[in-house]
């Protein structure tokens, strides 16, 4: 059962990204000022505290087009009301000039489990280079 609902917090997560949805990342993340988000891949930069995180998404969201990031295959474990979900992310971006950009990143989210609901706390991506 838990398995199931971080797999789905997980998945809620790469929704809300992929759609650019500020108010559907507002229910994913937890809003303290002690969550991290290490952004964007290429170049990253930790955003420290939801309001820091909630720029960083709008200024990068701006710049798009269209952004479609998925995991599709996720490693999940749990420990109390601790949750780790990392794996590879599949990551297309378009910008406005039209500009595109693709490749797989390796992505580490962590969830805490509050009044039955699992939420992100921490999220970082990093590049896979190519050889």
């Amino acid at each position: 059962m838990e398995l199931a609902a971080v797999r789905a917090a997980n998945r809620a997560y790469y929704t809300a990204l992929s759609a650019r949805d500020l108010i559907a990342m507002e229910k994913v993340w937890s809003q303290s000022s002690e969550v991290v988000n290490i952004a964007p891949p290429i170049q990253p930069v930790a955003h420290v505290g939801w309001d820091a995180v909630k720029r960083n998404y709008e200024s990068f969201w701006a710049k798009l087009a269209d952004l479609a990031v998925s995991m599709d295959e996720p490693v999940i474990r749990i420990e109390g009301n601790i949750a780790w979900a990392f794996g590879v992310e599949h990551s297309k971006r378009i910008l406005k000039n039209g500009q595109t950009s693709s490749g797989p990143n390796l992505g580490t989210s962590v969830f805490v489990k509050r009044d039955e609901r699992w939420f992100v706390v921490f999220h970082q991506a990093a590049l896979i280079p190519k050889d």
